[in-house]
């Protein structure tokens, strides 16, 4: 299997996390890409959606997006418990929390694309303003949510603990200081990645 990631993207980071936990890291080649936006970057050549995550299984088929790309390694693996509850509350439970978390980077994401690539004059400042509320509302939800968890890692757990460290490792380009306006989450975060080896050794870098 080829899995294509970079080093700074918080859904890659969910991906490498279950390799890690679920110890499948030698079943698998790992292609870093450069720059997502660089139309000549292998990834955009052989990856039909050119974006990461993405598996190119054995069988020459492909799976995309974070979540299923977990949920396949979760279950290929045979490490227990597992990430991603099979049924019943404790599933819909990680996977609330999963989403609540990922939901935050889908709002942010745009918007730092845009921060990067455009002049501060082309920004669309009021949308960012939108969303830059709603994270606040969605982190305050997250602390609230993370509270019947405590230190259990789960795929809700880790996409949380991914999403308030790429908040942190980008918060000069974000304009939302998450360490003064939630030092809850993250304490939070920092005592999963003390915690946890497969977090504090995927941190972003660049």
């Amino acid at each position: 299997m080829k899995l294509w990631y970079s080093t700074t993207s918080p859904y890659v980071r969910k991906v490498l996390v279950t390799l890690k936990y679920q110890q499948l890291l030698d079943k698998i080649e790992l292609i870093k890409i450069g720059s997502s936006f660089d139309a000549s970057s292998p990834h955009n050549q052989a990856n039909p959606l050119g974006r990461v995550p993405a598996l190119e299984r054995n069988c020459g088929n492909w799976l995309y997006g974070s979540l299923l790309i977990c949920e396949y390694l979760d279950q290929k693996g045979k490490v227990e418990p597992k990430l991603i509850p099979e049924s019943g509350k404790p599933r819909w439970a990680a996977l609330a929390l999963h989403n609540l978390a990922d939901g935050i980077m889908e709002n942010t994401v745009p918007m730092m694309a845009e921060k990067m690539l455009r002049p501060e004059s082309e920004w669309w400042t009021v949308r960012h303003q939108q969303l830059t509320e709603r994270n606040r509302q969605s982190f305050a939800r997250l602390e609230q949510d993370l509270k019947a968890f405590g230190t259990e890692l789960n795929i809700g757990t880790l996409t949380a603990v991914a999403v308030i460290d790429w908040f942190l490792f980008r918060a000069e380009r974000i304009g939302l200081d998450l360490a003064k306006e939630f030092p809850n989450l993250t304490a939070w975060a920092a005592e999963m990645n003390e915690k946890y080896e497969v977090l504090s050794e995927t941190t972003p870098t660049l």
